[in-house]
């Protein structure tokens, strides 16, 4: 009789580590912060690990003088259409050499400006990723993965009650 409860005891305790070591990918939902440490799942530290922002910087310097020319043809719709439209007393006082000007400097302002932008993009993009991830993505992962591995905590639930026979048996011999 204590064999058959050594056999089971163990048996429960290896399906619940296994179960345990799947629930840990997911625990917890949201970090937790205690004083300077940060309590976060392997699924957050997954997250935070993958290249986004790497993507995007490397595009970055290519980035702008490919879409230059589409930020040239707007900038002149604007000054030539938009602006004419809405501020007619505007377009009295600029012409083809002035609405060049500005351009030019709206043109050497978006590209100082443009690296910050991807940056700051790229953040908000991962951030976003992440919030996805755990709030949309997390619990359909974690159904499936339990689906996945309930065979293998059944694997385990009958080692772990086989171990458990053996150290009973071992502890009758001593």
């Amino acid at each position: 009789m204590i064999g058959i409860v050594i056999s089971l005891l163990t048996g429960c305790l290896t399906w619940f580590i296994s179960w345990g070591y799947i629930k840990l990918l997911f625990f917890p939902k949201n970090p937790i912060i205690i004083g300077k440490y940060t309590l976060e799942s392997a699924l957050h530290q997954m997250i935070k690990k993958l290249p986004i922002d790497n993507l995007i910087e490397e595009h970055k310097s290519n980035s702008f003088t490919t879409i230059l020319p589409f930020i040239d043809a707007n900038l002149d719709s604007f000054f030539k259409e938009r602006l004419v439209q809405k501020m007619p007393i505007v377009s009295m006082f600029i012409g083809e050499k002035t609405i060049a000007q500005l351009k030019e400097v709206f043109i050497e302002e978006l590209r100082q400006l443009f690296p910050d932008l991807i940056s700051q993009l790229s953040k908000n993009i991962q951030l976003d990723f992440l919030s996805t991830l755990s709030i949309k993505w997390a619990p359909i992962l974690e159904t499936v993965l339990m689906k996945a591995t309930q065979k293998l905590r059944w694997i385990s639930f009958f080692i772990g009650a086989i171990w458990g026979w053996l150290i009973y048996l071992f502890l009758i011999h001593l």
